[in-house]
């Protein structure tokens, strides 16, 4: 496939910055936008930026001119104090309209981005594409929503899209990975139980080669994929590696789980009144409770999916990053 115009949504997030970039770095045309600016300054991308809301028809117009394909990243993400009826019209309300306005702009394919958050507790391990979901938080109800959208709007219409479901994503400009990194450094992580539960890890690079795949891939349309690394890992393990490759003590206060889930509901109520992200939330104890194994074979089979970094090497990968950036 020759290089392509393209258009990101959610390209001042981790992973839509990463993938906006990349893809101009590989040659392609690229545009981004997104409700927050990128990480870095202006110089240190290259592709053109703009700040708005992908909901925003007369804006979109525009932006779409000789577009050839839309990866869809913009989302209502995990914030604790954001309304229910803006995730559902961020994640779900707005996806046929901006499907349709696409489809008229002449895009060829659009790649939408869900999440394995869909799943909630997985009742086997690893799970796969054609596993039930049940949803445990209003960001998993309203991306199995999202994608029900536009599953119906391709068979209404035969509008090349592809589903992609990402793992966890880490790598240079995560949080998460820096807020692990800087609370081990500082002695201050919390471990909550005996953190035996399984992680699915998939560095960015993998991620973005997996989106660059869905993009050229033509037996990939009207597809979904769960994309994650090549293993799962328990959470110990994972906090393991972050110790051994940056040579920083483990966790120092260990929990019990049902003291860290009372502290959770107590936090979640007192922040939620002064309308603030609480220390810690049921959001939180996700990362120390529930299982995210999963089987991504399919994506393998179909679009010659090969992960290639493992997790201690997507970590050394991080150093400078995490070791410039930690405070």
């Amino acid at each position: 496939m020759g290089m392509k115009n393209i258009l990101v949504t959610g390209a001042g997030g981790f992973i839509g910055f990463h993938l906006a970039n990349d893809l101009a770095n590989m040659g392609h045309q690229v545009k981004g936008i997104d409700i927050h600016n990128p990480p870095v300054a202006e110089e240190e991308y290259n592709f053109s930026f703009t700040l708005g809301d992908f909901r925003d028809a007369n804006l979109m117009k525009n932006l779409l001119q000789g577009v050839e394909v839309i990866f869809h990243l913009a989302s209502a993400h995990l914030q604790i104090s954001l309304e229910n009826k803006e995730y559902w019209d961020v994640n779900v309300h707005s996806i046929r309209p901006f499907l349709e306005l696409c489809q008229k702009s002449g895009v060829q394919k659009f790649v939408h981005t869900s999440s394995v958050g869909v799943y909630g507790k997985l009742r086997e391990l690893p799970a796969n594409e054609k596993n039930e979901c049940f949803p445990r938080s209003i960001y998993g109800e309203t991306k199995l929503a999202g994608e029900a959208e536009v599953l119906k709007y391709f068979a209404e219409s035969g509008f090349p899209i592809v589903i992609i479901r990402p793992a966890w994503v880490y790598g240079t400009g995560c949080p998460r990975t820096q807020k692990i990194y800087q609370t081990l450094k500082k002695k201050r992580f919390v471990q909550i139980g005996n953190m035996k539960n399984l992680r699915h890890p998939i560095y960015i690079t993998d991620m973005v080669e997996a989106y660059r795949l869905a993009m050229e891939n033509d037996d990939a349309v009207g597809e979904l994929f769960v994309i994650g690394g090549e293993n799962a890992i328990t959470t110990k393990e994972l906090i393991d590696t972050f110790s051994r490759v940056f040579d920083i003590p483990g966790p120092v206060l260990k929990i019990p789980h049902a003291l860290g889930a009372a502290i959770a509901v107590f936090a979640e109520l007192a922040f939620d009144l002064i309308k603030k992200e609480p220390p810690i939330s049921k959001r939180t104890l996700e990362f120390f409770d529930q299982n995210t194994a999963f089987d991504i074979s399919k994506a393998k089979k179909i679009m010659n999916f090969k992960p290639a970094v493992n997790f201690e090497q997507g970590l050394e990968n991080c150093r400078s990053w995490l070791e410039t950036n930690h405070n």
